[in-house]
C-alpha cells in the first residue's frame, strides 16, 4: 500500500471512532498518524520492511502495529471490525462532501438520524438549519451530496471495471477449450463510469466454464439469459457464450449503445439487411462475418471504433466516410503533468523519469504543485530552483530522453497564477489549475479561469471543471467560453487521465475540435504506476473524436519547448 492509501485507512478509522462516540484523544490520534504517514519522505513499506517505523515521532506501538498490518496484509483487522460495527448509513453519509464524522455524530445525537434517506427528509424539512454549526448553506450542500449518491449507486469507475474484466478474461483464456474472449459493453466503449461488464466468450458450452466463474464470484442464472457473475467489487459481469461463427456479431451487438444499434438497424433496413444479436442476414441467408470490420463493410459503412458507438452522429459519419482518424498509443511522444516527491508524489524525479522512459516515452513533463498548495507540499521558489538544478543534472545523463521543467500552478481566486513572471518564465510547461474556492458563481469562476488562460505563461488549462467522478460534481463554469479563450491564446485544454477525474468530459471535445482547440493528455501521476493512466486519457480523446494532430503529447520535447518560446519569446531550458 502507498503512504496515501495507508493514510486514508487511518483517517477512516478515526472517522469511524468519532461515529461510535469515542473520546477526542483517541480519534485525533488516528488523524494525526494519517498526516504523519502521508508527509513522510519515503515509502512506509520500506520502513516497515526495515523495522524502522517505530522510530517515527508521533507513532506509538499500537499505531505501528496497525500500519504494519496494512503493509503486510493489505488491510487492518481493526478497521474491518469497525466497518462491521458502525451502521452502514453512517458510513454512506461520510461520502457526502462537506459532511464529516463530527457533523454526522451531531445529526445523530440531536435528530436521531442514521440513514441517508432520513437525512434527505430532514433537509427537506429544514431541520439541519437549526443545528449549531450547520445553517442553510450546509444543508444545501448536503442535499447536493445526497443527490450525487443517488445518481452514483451501482456505478464504478472505468479503471476498476477494466481491471476486473481483464482479470476474468485471463482466467477464461486459461481454459483449454476457450479460443477467444473479448470485453464488450460500456467498458469497451470506454465510458467513464460502469454499471455492468459484458464478456463475449468463444465457447458455446457454458457449463464447461462455470467452475471458473464460481471461483471468480457469485454466479446467477435465469432461463434464456446470459450467465452473470458478481465479482469482488460488486460489479455484475454478463458472460455471453457463443460459437465461433457468431462471435463477431455478438461482440458487435453487446458493444454498441442502444442508440448506436438502433441507427445501424435503420441503415441496414434500407439495404434489405437484418442484424440480430447473432447474425447478419440478407435474402434469408446468413452472411459470414468473421470480424467486426466485415459487418460494417457489408453495410457500406466505414468501421466505427468502439469508443464512438454511442448513438450520436457516428453512423452518418461512417456512411459519408468522414469519421476522424483517432490517435493511437504510438502517437504519444511524451507524458505531461506528473508529480514527484518534491511535492505530493511518491517517487523521485529520477524514478518518474525512468518509469516514463521504460514505457517508451521520449520525455516527461514534471509539474509538481506550486507554493499555494501547502497541503500538497507545494514548491517554494527556492525549491523550484533546486528541482530545476536536479533536472539539468539528470538531463545531462540522457541522450534519448528528456525531463521538462514544469509546474502545476494554482489559479488564485482573482485568476492570477501563484508565482511572479520571472519564475514562470523558467518553466518549459505551466499547467494552470483550480484547487480551492470552488463555491464561486459560474460567471465568477469562468472569469477567474479566463484570466489564467490569458496569462502568457500558461501552457495548459488543467482539469478544467474540477470534477471527481462519483464523488464531486464539477464547479460551475462556461466550458465553451474556456475553449474559445484557449484557442485565441494558444492554450491547450487538459484531458486529465486520472480515472477519478477524466476531465475535461469527452462530451465537450467535439466542440473543441470544431473550434480548433488543442488538448493535452495528463495522467496527473503521483506514482510511477500511474503513468499508465495515459491510456485512460487516450480513451477519452478517442471517445471525443480528437485527432492526433490536436494533441500536445504528439509533439516532441523540442517542439513543445519551442511552442512556449514562441508565445513570449523566452526559453526555459
Amino acid at each position: 500500500m502507498t503512504n496515501k492509501q495507508i493514510g486514508k485507512v487511518l483517517n477512516q478509522i478515526g472517522s469511524l471512532l468519532v461515529l461510535q462516540g469515542e473520546n477526542t484523544f483517541k480519534t485525533r490520534a488516528y488523524a494525526n498518524a494519517a498526516r504523519r504517514v502521508e508527509t513522510l519522505s519515503e515509502p512506509v513499506e520500506d520502513m516497515v520492511n526495515q523495522d524502522r517505523l517505530g522510530k517515527v515521532p508521533g507513532l506509538g506501538a499500537s499505531m505501528v502495529r496497525h500500519i504494519t498490518e496494512l503493509v503486510r496484509d493489505g488491510q487492518s483487522s481493526y478497521h474491518q471490525d469497525l466497518v462491521q460495527t458502525v451502521p452502514a448509513g453512517f458510513q454512506e453519509m461520510l461520502t457526502i462532501s462537506g459532511l464529516g464524522a463530527k457533523k454526522i455524530r451531531t445529526i445523530y445525537d440531536h435528530l436521531g438520524i442514521d440513514t441517508v434517506g432520513e437525512l434527505e427528509y430532514a433537509c427537506r424539512e429544514n431541520r439541519l438549519v437549526k443545528l449549531e454549526g450547520f445553517g442553510a448553506k450546509t444543508q444545501e450542500r448536503v442535499l447536493k451530496g445526497i443527490d450525487l449518491i443517488k445518481r452514483s449507486r451501482g456505478l464504478h469507475l472505468l479503471d476498476r471495471a477494466s481491471n476486473e474484466a481483464k482479470s476474468l478474461v485471463d482466467d477464461l483464456l486459461r481454459h483449454p477449450d476457450v479460443w477467444r474472449v473479448e470485453i464488450a459493453g460500456a467498458v469497451r466503449r470506454r465510458m467513464e463510469v460502469i454499471r455492468e461488464i459484458d464478456l463475449v466468450v468463444d465457447h458455446p458450452d457454458r457449463e464447461r466454464i462455470r467452475p471458473i466463474l464460481h471461483r471468480f464470484g457469485e454466479v446467477h442464472e435465469e432461463d434464456g439469459q446470459p450467465l452473470t457473475v458478481t465479482g469482488p467489487s460488486g460489479l455484475p459481469v454478463r458472460v455471453h457464450c457463443v460459437p465461433d461463427d457468431t462471435f463477431a456479431v455478438t461482440l458487435y451487438h453487446w458493444t454498441g449503445s442502444d442508440g448506436h444499434r438502433t441507427r445501424i438497424a435503420r441503415h441496414a433496413d434500407d439495404r434489405g439487411i437484418t442484424i440480430t444479436d447473432r447474425h447478419v442476414i440478407r435474402d434469408n441467408a446468413v452472411i459470414p462475418c468473421p470480424d467486426e470490420p466485415v459487418i460494417y463493410d457489408v453495410l457500406g459503412l466505414q468501421f466505427v471504433p468502439p469508443e464512438l458507438r454511442e448513438g450520436g452522429e457516428e453512423v452518418d459519419g461512417a456512411a459519408a466516410n468522414r469519421l476522424p482518424d483517432l490517435p493511437a498509443r504510438a502517437d504519444i511522444q511524451g507524458v505531461i503533468h506528473n508529480h514527484t516527491s518534491y511535492s505530493d508524489g511518491m517517487h523521485s524525479l529520477h524514478e518518474m523519469a525512468e518509469g516514463a522512459r521504460a514505457r517508451g516515452f521520449g520525455y516527461i513533463a514534471v509539474c509538481d504543485h506550486s507554493r499555494t498548495a501547502a497541503y500538497a507540499h507545494g514548491l517554494s521558489i527556492e525549491r523550484v530552483m533546486e528541482q530545476q538544478a536536479e533536472i539539468d543534472a539528470l538531463n545531462a545523463r540522457y541522450d534519448d530522453f528528456r525531463i521538462l521543467k514544469g509546474i502545476e500552478s494554482d489559479i488564485l481566486p482573482d485568476g492570477s497564477l501563484d508565482y511572479p513572471e520571472e519564475v514562470l518564465a523558467t518553466f518549459d510547461v505551466v499547467v494552470a489549475s483550480v484547487h480551492s474556492v470552488f463555491n464561486m458563481s459560474e460567471a465568477d469562476m469562468t472569469e477567474r479561469m479566463v484570466r489564467a488562460i490569458r496569462n502568457p505563461y500558461t501552457t495548459i488549462l488543467g482539469h478544467p471543471t474540477g470534477r471527481l467522478l462519483l464523488a464531486r460534481d464539477g464547479y460551475p463554469v462556461d466550458v465553451a467560453r474556456l475553449i474559445d479563450e484557449a484557442v485565441v491564446h494558444d492554450v491547450a485544454i487538459e484531458v486529465n487521465a486520472n480515472p477519478h477525474r477524466l476531465d475535461l468530459d469527452w462530451r465537450h471535445l467535439d466542440y473543441g475540435m470544431a473550434r480548433g482547440a488543442r488538448f493535452s493528455i495528463g495522467p496527473d501521476a503521483h506514482h510511477v504506476d500511474e503513468l499508465d493512466y495515459v491510456d485512460y486519457g487516450l480513451s477519452m480523446v478517442r471517445k471525443g473524436g480528437v485527432t492526433a494532430d490536436r494533441l500536445l503529447n504528439r509533439l516532441s520535447a523540442e517542439e513543445l519547448v519551442r511552442q512556449k518560446t514562441g508565445k513570449h519569446g523566452t526559453a526555459a531550458s
